[in-house]
C-alpha cells in the first residue's frame, strides 16, 4: 500500500459494476479515481508527481545520500597492516587496543577480516619508519641553517637501555613564517655499558646515517660525567661546525632541579632510596663511571624501616619515576665544605631548625597521605574548607620524591588550607594522629619555603614549554636566581633563620658553579649580544666587567667573520682604473685622513658596531619582543648581504635549545 494515498473505497452508485470508479484519498486530501476495470496507476503516478504535502515530507526526510553521503567505500585489505601501524604509532596506543571487543565493533568489516596480530604491527612501524627514511635524509639534506642534537639515555620498563635523539632546527613556511621544531631523529637501543666513548659512537653512527654531520652546531645533554667524555670524544671526530665543549650546551631544566634539590636537601624532604646496578654495569671500572648519574641503573624497593614512610607516600610513583629519581645524582648535588662559605649557626631559639624542619615536612606528607587514604577525612576536610572560605583547590597534594616542584605543590597547599587544617586537626575521629598536629612555627616553615621555591617553579615552567626556552635567556634566568637567592641570605636575615639561609647559601654556591660553565661556550653570549633587546647593553645594566663585555662582543665578530661574512666583491674589470689627478692634502685634509685609518675597525659600515649602536626592540605595548621572529622579519626586508648573512648568524645562535 503506498504511504502517501489512505485505504481505497468504491461508493455506492447504480451504475453497473464496470462503470463504477474505485475512490483513493491522497494524504493532501484530494481524491483520485480510477475506474475498476483499469489497473493503470496512472492517475495516481500523476498526482503524487505535483502533491505538495509529498513533496515537503520527502524534503523533511533526506537522508545521507540525498545530500551527497555515501558509504565508507571500500577498503583494500593490503592497506590495512599499514594504517593499524599508523594508528598505533602516532598516539602511542598499545598493540592491543585494535584486538579489543569494542574497538573492532566501530570497526570497517574490512579492517576486522584482515586485522594484524601485535607482533605485525610492532614490524610494521619498524618497516614503515625505515621506508621514510630516505625522505628525512633528502630533506635535511636541503635544510639552510644550524642544527642542534639533544642526547638522553634511559632505561625502559621492560628492561631496554636506549639513547634517544632529538633533532632541534629552525623551519621556515609560508612568507616569515617560522617555528621551531623538536623533532625525534632515532632511539637506539644501547647493548654496553655507557661509557662516553660508547656513546660517541652510537651518536656518530646516527649523525653519518642521515648525513647531518657538517650541520650540527651544538650538542644538549645533562650533566653527567660520561656526557663530557662523550664530548671530547666527538671532537675527535672533526665535525666541520662542532668544536667540543664550546659547542656543549647543558640542559637548564637539570641544573634547575639540581639547585632545588640541594636547597631542599638539609630539610629530609625524601630519602634516597638505595639502588642495586648490574655487574654489566660496573664491567668497566674507566673514568667514566665516577659519577652515579651516569650510568641507568635498575630499581629496587628499600625495605629498611628508615625509609618505610617515604615509600608509603610514594606508592603512586611508576618505574619511570623511580628511574627519573635516580638521575639525581647525590654527588652532584651535594657541595664540599670548602665551597660553602660563610654558614650561620643554627640556635634553640630559632623558629626553626634543620632537624625541627624534617620532622615538619614529615607532618604535611602525614597530612597529605591522610587525605588521600580516607574519603570520610577528605569529606570533613573539604566541610571545614568551604566554612572558613579557603581557595580552590580544597586539597594537599602529595609530594612525589621525583619531582622537587611537588614539594612547593604541597606547601603552597598547606598554605591555601591553613584555617582549615587547623581545626581539621583537632578531630579526634577524622584528624591526624596528635604526633602531625602542627602549628604557627611549621606553617611559617612553609611560608618561607614557598618563597625561596616559587621562582624555581616559573622559570622550570617557562623552559620547559615547547618552543619558549631560548639559549638567550639562560644567563638572565642565571642572573634572576642569584639575586634572588643572595637577597636571600644576606637581606632578609631577620625573616629567615640560619636554617633556610644555610640551604640558599648551598643552592647560591651550585649556581656560581654552572654560571662558571657557560664560560666554556660561546653560544651563551653571542646569543645574547644577538637579541634584539639585550644587545651589549644586558651586560652594562648587570654590571659586568667591561673586559667581559668585549670578550662577548669579540666571540661574536669571531663567529660573524668565520662563518656569516660575506666575501668581499671581485673586480672584473680588465683595464686599469683612469688615474685621478692628486690633489694638495691640506692640514685638515690630512687630520681626516688619520682620523679615518684609527676608526677603521669601528667604522659605521661595521655591521657588529651598527647593530651594537641601534636601538632596543620592543613589542607595541612594550613587552620583550621574540628575537628569532624579530630578526626573521628583519631577514626579509634586508636584501644586502650583510643584512641576511647577520639575521642567518642570529637565527642560529638564538636557535631553541
Amino acid at each position: 500500500m503506498n504511504r502517501s494515498l489512505k485505504e481505497p473505497c468504491v461508493p455506492v452508485s447504480s451504475q453497473p459494476s464496470f462503470l463504477r470508479l474505485l475512490i483513493g484519498t491522497c494524504i493532501c486530501g484530494n481524491n483520485i479515481n480510477r475506474p475498476i476495470y483499469d489497473s493503470s496507476p496512472s492517475n495516481l503516478s500523476k498526482h503524487l508527481a505535483t502533491c505538495a504535502v509529498k513533496i515537503e515530507k520527502q524534503t523533511k526526510d533526506q537522508g545521507l545520500t540525498a545530500v551527497g553521503v555515501s558509504g565508507t567505500g571500500d577498503v583494500d585489505a593490503q592497506e590495512v597492516p599499514q594504517l593499524c601501524a599508523v594508528w598505533c604509532a602516532e598516539a602511542a596506543r598499545p598493540f592491543s587496543a585494535l584486538g579489543e571487543r569494542a574497538h573492532k565493533g566501530i570497526m570497517h568489516p574490512m579492517v576486522v577480516r584482515n586485522l594484524p596480530t601485535r607482533k605485525a604491527v610492532s614490524n610494521d612501524i619498524g618497516r614503515l619508519y625505515t621506508a621514510i627514511q630516505e625522505d628525512l635524509i633528502k630533506s635535511l639534506k636541503d635544510h639552510k641553517g644550524a642544527m642542534y642534537l639533544g642526547l638522553d639515555a634511559w632505561q625502559s620498563p621492560n628492561g631496554f637501555d636506549v639513547l634517544g635523539t632529538v633533532l632541534y632546527r629552525l623551519v621556515e613556511g609560508d612568507g616569515i613564517a617560522v617555528h621551531l621544531e623538536a623533532m625525534p631523529l632515532d632511539f637506539v637501543q644501547l647493548q654496553k655499558s655507557h661509557t662516553g666513548y660508547y656513546l660517541a659512537k652510537t651518536v656518530r653512527a646516527i649523525v653519518e646515517k642521515f648525513g647531518i654531520k657538517d650541520k650540527i652546531c651544538g650538542i644538549v645533554t645533562d650533566n653527567a660525567s660520561n656526557n663530557g667524555t662523550m664530548i671530547e670524544t666527538i671532537k675527535s671526530y672533526c665535525w666541520p661546525r662542532f668544536q667540543g665543549e664550546t659547542q656543549w650546551i647543558r640542559c637548564f631544566a637539570h641544573i634547575l632541579n639540581l639547585i632545588a634539590q640541594v636547597i631542599l636537601r638539609p630539610f629530609g624532604s625524601h630519602k634516597k632510596k638505595q639502588t642495586v646496578a648490574s655487574a654489566e654495569d660496573y664491567s668497566d671500572k674507566g673514568e667514566d663511571y665516577d659519577d652515579p648519574d651516569e650510568d641507568i641503573q635498575l630499581m629496587h624497593e628499600d625495605t629498611s624501616d628508615v625509609a618505610n614512610e617515604d615509600l608509603v607516600d610514594n606508592e603512586d610513583v611508576t618505574p619511570a619515576d623511580a628511574l627519573a629519581a635516580d638521575l639525581i645524582n647525590d654527588d652532584e648535588i651535594e657541595l664540599k665544605d670548602d665551597d660553602v662559605h660563610e654558614l650561620s649557626e643554627e640556635e634553640d631559639n630559632d623558629c626553626y631548625t634543620s632537624i625541627s624542619c624534617k620532622a615538619t615536612l614529615a607532618k604535611f606528607r602525614a597530612i597529605s597521605r591522610k587525605l588521600n587514604k580516607s574519603p570520610n577525612s577528605k569529606a570533613r576536610f573539604v566541610e571545614l574548607c568551604q566554612d572558613h572560605k579557603c581557595l580552590t583547590p580544597h586539597n594537599v597534594q602529595r609530594d612525589v620524591r621525583t619531582r622537587w616542584n611537588s614539594t612547593l605543590i604541597q606547601l603552597t597547599g598547606i598554605l591555601r588550607c591553613s584555617a582549615a587544617i587547623l581545626e581539621w586537626q583537632r578531630d579526634k575521629r577524622h584528624g591526624p594522629a596528635r604526633e602531625h598536629h602542627i602549628n604557627q612555627d611549621n606553617l611559617e616553615l612553609a611560608k618561607d619555603l614557598v618563597e625561596v621555591l616559587q621562582p624555581f617553579y616559573k622559570i622550570t615552567l617557562q623552559v620547559s614549554t615547547r618552543g619558549a626556552a631560548r639559549i638567550s635567556d639562560i644567563v638572565v634566568f642565571i642572573d634572576q636566581i642569584t639575586g634572588h637567592l643572595s637577597s636571600a641570605i644576606s637581606e632578609r636575615q631577620d625573616e629567615y633563620p640560619p636554617a633556610l639561609r644555610n640551604a640558599c647559601c648551598a643552592g647560591l654556591q651550585l649556581t656560581n658553579k654552572y654560571y662558571t660553565l657557560t664560560d666554556c661556550s660561546p653560544l651563551y653570549r653571542v646569543a645574547m649580544v644577538l637579541h634584539p633587546l639585550f644587545k651589549d647593553e644586558y651586560f652594562k645594566l648587570a654590571k659586568w666587567k667591561p673586559e667581559w663585555i668585549n670578550e662577548a662582543i669579540r666571540l661574536t665578530r669571531e663567529m660573524w667573520e668565520s662563518h656569516y661574512k660575506p666575501s668581499p666583491p671581485q673586480l672584473t674589470t680588465s683595464q686599469p682604473p683612469n688615474p685621478r689627478p692628486s690633489q694638495p692634502k691640506t692640514c685638515v685634509l690630512v687630520g681626516l685622513a688619520g682620523a679615518s685609518e684609527a676608526r677603521g675597525t669601528t667604522s659605521p659600515t661595521d655591521p657588529l658596531q651598527v647593530w651594537l649602536a641601534g636601538g632596543l626592540a620592543l613589542t607595541e605595548d612594550g613587552r620583550p619582543v621574540n628575537p628569532l621572529k624579530w630578526w626573521m622579519r628583519q631577514h626579509s626586508r634586508r636584501a644586502t648581504p650583510n643584512g641576511t648573512r647577520c639575521a642567518e648568524l642570529s637565527r642560529e645562535a638564538l636557535e631553541e635549545q
